[in-house]
């Protein structure tokens, strides 16, 4: 692997232990899933799209062909789909030691998700904090969960204001609010329970704003990846901040990110969540576990 000596310096070793990835079919979650089995890990791909989540699988034993690797269907997008998602990991698993969630839409296709929800927020915050707690119990006392969260969590805002559809706003109150959860849950930790851990990626051209997952124009697609290739870190640097978050000395409430120019790029280090994101995790979030 590309940054083999970086994973030797800053993390420890993984073997016997389970990690899932929520969006580990591509981008900055399969890379992550690539350096958990670099380390010695099993994984398990949670996607909801088999074809692709498939074909992950095989891409990752052809590198590391003695790894075990398997795919979970999961759809944020649906309450009853996470909670038969957990149930079945349940079954599978005795006990989870890292569980990453990276799987998010922006300018989605869909406007709402199966309960009602705004796609955006519906999928990056009530959706993938759904899973979080429906999870939970499954996970070891020493285990880590970890959220993948984004440098435009401090121009979130509280609420949806009239008029506001998919978007640029939309994504980044849903990071804003995911960000103020896991500030919520690390202060409330006890003792012998997981940590909570967030991490932001930079800047990195992913397929999140893929054609066929958006609403943008392909020609606008393929400028925004081709600007972001010349001028941002790759998925596979840019994961690098969850596998430390994952398997570095990190603590509970812990805020990974690039160490770069204003966090867009650069190797991981820990940071702070803004002020905005403060303030919010001072007030109560809704209670979204059993709706």
């Amino acid at each position: 692997m590309r940054y083999q000596k970086w994973y030797q310096k800053h993390t420890s070793p993984l073997e016997g232990k389970v990690a899932v990835v929520t969006g580990g079919n591509s981008g900055i979650g399969f890379h992550a899933a690539r350096g958990f089995l670099s380390l010695g890990a099993e994984v398990v791909l949670a996607c909801r799209n088999k074809t692709k989540a498939e074909a992950a699988c095989e891409r990752l034993l052809a590198e590391f062909p003695h790894a075990v690797v398997s795919y979970m269907p999961v759809d944020l997008s649906s309450f009853a789909l996470i909670d038969a998602f957990a149930a079945e990991l349940g079954q599978r698993h005795e006990k989870i030691d890292i569980f990453l969630h990276c799987a998010g839409v922006y300018y989605p296709r869909e406007t709402h998700t199966a309960d009602g929800y705004p796609m955006t927020e519906g999928v990056n915050f009530y959706g993938t904090v759904r899973l979080a707690e429906a999870v939970l119990p499954q996970l070891d006392r020493t285990a880590r969960m970890v959220f993948t969260t984004s440098l435009v969590d401090r121009f979130g805002k509280d609420a949806r204001r009239a008029g506001e559809g998919e978007g640029y706003a939309a994504y980044a109150r849903s990071k804003h609010l995911l960000s103020a959860y896991v500030m919520q849950k690390a202060a409330k930790r006890g003792k012998n329970e997981p940590i909570f851990v967030a991490t932001h990626p930079g800047i990195t051209a992913t397929d999140l704003l893929a054609p066929e997952k958006t609403t943008h124009k392909p020609l606008f697609s393929r400028l925004g990846h081709a600007f972001l290739y010349i001028f941002t870190h790759s998925p596979e640097k840019a994961a690098l901040t969850a596998v430390f978050a994952a398997a570095g000395d990190v603590e509970n409430g812990a805020c990974i990110g690039p160490r770069g120019l204003f966090g867009i790029s650069g190797y991981p280090h820990r940071t702070r969540f803004c002020p905005s994101v403060r303030r919010r995790a001072a007030r109560p979030l809704e209670n979204i576990t059993k709706k």
